[in-house]
């Protein structure tokens, strides 16, 4: 079977078993590549719903954001996923900090939706007993995303800076699969890292299994922050693709999948929502455009679409590949109190306009 085939071949799998469990997400889902055509956003949204975590994990990012007095609640996420099902909108994702910690976590969950949503989570499987599993399935979960650093057991500790951490995460990755889960791997992968054996023993090990293995890049970003060197450069990306064509589980961001293009998924196919509030057009790109205790989605991602970068997807990585970006856009909040507001970060070159009360107003210069 050649690799195309064995691409649509999983892809489908995936596609049957939500037309089977949800319905309604499954028929928001094949409308996501006509919105795409038509140039609209088809965003999934991260939630970073409460930064706590038991683990201090070498490459963290969630421990650099300041502390503000209003952080989301159930009510929010009601709200965020009404707006979110308004515009078409699909899935999400509950990040952290490490969600499993939350006792209120079932009702987090609830607020979401599940019936009209396809929901993640990424944890470090820290807490992901089988119990548990069987039990995140029943409320309406349906993926979980496991981190995993190294398949070398002393590495994946070393980097959580915790001993069996490995254990734990290799545990939760069964617990999931066989609780019904999506299991999806993620591992980070950097200029140090990323052509090496342990990156190809971790896609092999995921697709002999029924895994899919996330390869998320390197950004200079949390404890990284200014760390150019952990970057991937264009021979890394090139094995990252020839990587792909042997082990179409190991995915990238940047890859086409489910009948819509590749290419950097900032704001329009991604963006994360912080604890306070706060709107990133990327997970990694802590720049604020706006805030949902103020403003709506559809404010906020109109505004964001307005910067060109966001309204026109690049073929790679901004954060994380694109050193012209990274270089005169990312390094503007390096040292700076997290996040920071886009107007600090973008000029007028930028075709910068913003959208205020339901109309429009020119900031900047075309």
């Amino acid at each position: 079977m050649v690799v195309s085939d064995v691409k649509k071949k999983f892809e489908s799998a995936k596609r049957e078993k939500l037309r089977r469990e949800k319905p309604l997400v499954y028929d928001k889902i094949i409308k996501l590549a006509d919105m795409e055509k038509r140039g609209e956003p088809t965003s999934r949204i991260d939630i970073g719903y409460n930064y706590l975590c038991n683990l201090k994990c070498k490459h963290c990012m969630a421990n650099t954001f300041q502390k503000k007095d209003r952080s989301l609640t159930p009510a929010d996420l009601r709200s965020i996923a009404e707006q979110a099902d308004a515009l078409g909108w699909c899935q999400f994702n509950i990040s952290g900090g490490e969600p499993l910690v939350l006792k209120n976590f079932d009702e987090v969950l609830k607020a979401l939706m599940p019936e009209k949503f396809h929901i993640g989570i990424s944890t470090n499987g820290y807490f992901l007993t089988a119990v548990k599993a069987k039990h995140l399935k029943a409320i309406g979960l349906d993926k979980v995303m496991l981190s995993l650093d190294s398949y070398d057991e002393a590495l994946h500790n070393a980097n959580r800076a915790r001993d069996g951490a490995y254990q734990k995460v290799i545990n939760a990755i069964w617990n999931a699969q066989n609780a019904g889960l999506d299991t999806v791997i993620q591992t980070v992968i950097t200029h140090q890292n990323a052509r090496t054996e342990n990156t190809v023993k971790l896609a092999k090990f995921a697709q002999e299994n029924g895994f899919s293995l996330d390869l998320v890049i390197a950004k200079a970003i949390g404890q990284w922050e200014g760390r150019h060197d952990v970057l991937i450069d264009a021979g890394d990306a090139k094995f990252l693709r020839e990587l792909n064509k042997e082990y179409p589980v190991a995915r990238r961001d940047v890859f086409p999948s489910y009948g819509m293009r590749g290419g950097c998924g900032v704001l329009k196919k991604c963006f994360h929502i912080s604890q306070y509030g706060d709107v990133f057009p990327c997970v990694f790109m802590h720049i604020t455009i706006g805030n949902i205790f103020k403003d709506s989605l559809k404010t906020i991602v109109d505004r964001g679409m307005t910067i060109k970068y966001f309204k026109n997807p690049s073929p790679i990585c901004l954060t994380g590949e694109d050193r012209n970006f990274i270089n005169k856009y990312m390094s503007k909040f390096y040292g700076k109190s997290l996040p920071v507001d886009y107007r600090e970060i973008f000029t007028e070159e930028d075709n910068y306009i913003s959208i205020e009360d339901g109309c429009c107003r020119k900031v900047f210069a075309a």
